[in-house]
């Protein structure tokens, strides 16, 4: 790479396409993320490859030369971000329903989020409701062992419930019985 900057320097066409060629791949990416109206996504990845002649004409060969690629990656992203701000600044209309040409997909379409589900979350709030309203509909004792075992702790288990309390593990156990199958009766 270094002899290539160099010979780029100097105008050498050849090692400018080489140049290009190492970098087209992450012009490509980035240009793909860049969604500007009236802009299509060749006029992207020419902007992206004008920039990266740009970054060969004005980077510094004092430096070290194994720097100049991460120059012309940060120069390449920035040139697509200096225009994003740019278009965002003289381009008042906004439109979530203007289609990406690349992925054929309207920008509301890519919003919708088709991990949730409407249904499923009131489902799980009544069901929410209903166990809090049949929590309260226990005993003191079978709430609290409910909690210890349920709610409050990851880690609990019948063995230390009992020695917490200071009861027989049988007991308890008979106590965790009675208190979820209270509680099954309730919310069915």
């Amino acid at each position: 790479m270094e002899d290539l900057i160099i010979k780029a320097k100097k105008e050498d066409i050849n090692a400018k396409n080489e140049i290009i060629k190492a970098f087209t791949p992450l012009i490509i990416s980035e240009s793909k993320k860049v969604f500007i109206k009236n802009r299509n996504y060749e006029e992207l990845i020419q902007m992206g490859i004008t920039n990266l002649l740009h970054a060969i004409k004005l980077f510094d060969l004092s430096r070290d030369p194994k720097a100049f690629t991460a120059y012309a990656a940060f120069s390449i992203k920035n040139c697509y971000r200096a225009l994003i701000r740019k278009e965002a600044r003289s381009n008042d209309e906004l439109s979530i329903d203007i289609v990406n040409e690349e992925s054929n997909q309207s920008y509301s379409d890519a919003l919708i989020d088709t991990s949730f589900s409407l249904e499923e979350t009131a489902i799980n709030n009544i069901l929410k409701e209903k166990l809090k309203k049949a929590l309260n509909k226990l005993e003191p004792e079978e709430l609290s062992i409910i909690k210890f075992l349920y709610i409050d702790s990851t880690s609990a288990n019948l063995s230390k419930y009992a020695r917490s309390v200071g009861k027989d593990y049988y007991y308890c156990s008979c106590l965790k019985k009675r208190a979820l199958s209270k509680l099954k009766s309730i919310i069915l």
